[in-house]
């Protein structure tokens, strides 16, 4: 089996790279949080590994409690009168130079913590993560887990609240989680409504089963995918149906990312761990495929003269990636900006998306004469950020750190890029990434496990260190350097040997 890894987050956001050796205890490459080992985690051991993706579920409630009118420090609940428990919490906070104080007073019911008050209303948070303190616990069982059984039992703690979880190992196994703590609601899901409850049986009081969550094993086709929406469409042979599945459960979609994934993927073809590295550097732009089509047709059904017509056609030429050369991308994505911004969302699209054609839709353009109007606007509003209107992507877009100024290929999960990434105007006008694909992981479970990673924003972010953005260079050329996990590789690439109360040897 083989195994992606790819988050998308801030270049700040702490994420660095390590094998974490604890002889007969943990043998775990991966990333990892600065300040705790055991928080959000992708990586992979001899035997099997797994990455995450956010998926966002529904998982608390807030119920509205009636205050006792007798008695201002307690509630009506179960026929009778209950007592809320007050707490009273001193801090210590540093204020510039000087060392301050808060004390505040909460209040809680064995329902949850009290967030607002009114006159004759309490309402309290209900919530199974708010409980959870195991959650280290469960990740470390996940990282010595041997097998596909001991891998769930690890996730049966619950403690990790939320997440989709793609999964591999070296029985040849494949699986997507949908991860949720999701609660049962004897209730209505009304979203953020409140519910009034009086009595124990209008309050949720279990989570859904963990067997009967979302999830896919060993599919037809041979892969499993989640770029952040919900786990439907994880495999387009065998789709998950939404039908089975209760109200406070997402709703089906499938954006454009989704669909650059399955894609890639979606095919007859056996894929080798360096095939699958050639593939997450793919730089086609999905919304460009759905739309490019109809807005050569809008433009040269005016005739257009000049620019617009040279750009049009430098327009239908392009095709549809956004690799550091390619002409024609930059064009497009300023004409998408303007395009979608001033459109209403219902007629952006000719056919909006369709769960009858998940992986096709949406496409066309709703608004042929506003797709013009945006056009001409966005030739000129090219030319007079970037100097001309055929600019090269790699040209505008830029990796910048230190002494580091290169042209990367990537853009926005909005416009449909595997290579996602996200740019900030810098100084110069031009676009620099700030976001994005940023620690990449590819691995093959064979005996030992064969990998590649990049981490384009290196182990430091100490501008003096030398492993800062020290595989920038990589990053921009779309390529990954081979993985150090035997102990054999180890002490071929080794750098710095240090062992604490010894003396460091290089």
């Amino acid at each position: 089996a083989l195994l992606l890894r790819n988050p998308h987050l801030s270049w700040t956001a702490g994420y660095y790279e390590a094998h974490v050796r604890v002889p007969g205890v943990l043998d775990f490459y991966g990333d990892f949080r600065l300040g705790g080992p055991f928080t959000t985690i992708g990586g992979f051991n001899r035997r099997l590994g797994f990455a995450t993706t956010n998926n966002y579920p529904v998982l608390d409630q807030v119920y509205a409690l009636l205050r006792d009118p007798n008695d201002p420090g307690a509630y009506l609940f179960d026929g009778g009168s209950v007592p809320l428990d007050h707490r009273t919490v001193t801090v210590d906070f540093v204020s510039g130079d000087t060392l301050g104080q808060e004390t505040r007073s909460f209040s809680f019911t064995p329902l949850g913590p009290v967030i607002h008050e009114s006159g004759d209303t309490l309402f309290v948070l209900k919530s199974h993560s708010l409980t959870q303190f195991r959650v280290g616990e469960q990740w470390l069982g996940m990282m010595q887990a041997q097998n596909l059984e001991e891998w769930k039992e690890a996730m049966r703690i619950r403690a990790k609240v939320s997440s989709n979880l793609t999964y591999a190992d070296a029985d040849g196994n494949i699986l997507l989680f949908w991860n949720a703590a999701i609660p049962v609601l004897p209730h209505q899901h009304g979203g953020d409504t409140v519910v009034v409850a009086t009595t124990s049986d209008q309050v949720w009081n279990r989570l859904y089963p963990f067997d009967e969550l979302p999830q896919l094993l060993n599919p037809r086709g041979g892969y499993v995918q989640n770029a952040n929406d919900p786990p439907y469409y994880t495999n387009l042979y065998e789709p998950l149906d939404p039908a089975r599945y209760p109200d406070n459960f997402p709703d089906p979609r499938l954006r454009f990312r989704s669909q650059n994934s399955l894609e890639l993927v979606h095919t007859s073809q056996t894929l080798s761990l360096e095939d699958m590295v050639e593939l997450k550097h793919s730089m086609k732009m999905i919304l460009a495929d759905r739309v490019k089509d109809d807005l050569v047709a809008a433009v040269r059904g005016r005739d257009p003269g000049g620019d617009a017509s040279e750009a049009i056609e430098l327009l239908a030429a392009w095709d549809n990636t956004v690799g550091k050369e390619s002409r024609g991308s930059t064009l497009f994505e300023v004409w998408a900006g303007r395009y979608f911004a001033v459109t209403d969302t219902s007629v952006q699209f000719r056919d909006p998306w369709s769960p009858l054609d998940p992986a096709r839709t949406p496409r066309g353009l709703g608004d042929m004469e506003g797709a013009a109007d945006a056009f001409e606007w966005a030739v000129e509003e090219t030319r007079n950020r970037f100097g001309s209107w055929d600019v090269a992507w790699g040209e505008v877009h830029r990796l910048r750190a230190g002494d580091k100024d290169l042209p990367v290929g990537g853009c926005s999960s909005g416009l449909g890029c595997f290579r996602v990434l996200g740019y900030v105007p810098d100084e110069d006008g031009k676009l620099k990434v700030f976001r994005g694909d940023g620690w990449v992981l590819a691995v093959e479970f064979t005996d030992p496990p064969r990998a590649y990673s990049v981490l384009a924003y290196g182990n430091s972010n100490r501008e003096d260190s030398p492993r800062y953005y020290d595989q920038a260079e990589l990053f921009a050329d779309n390529r990954m350097k081979p993985v150090a996990f035997t102990e054999e590789d180890i002490l071929a690439d080794l750098v710095l040997r240090y062992r604490p109360g010894e003396e460091r040897h290089r």
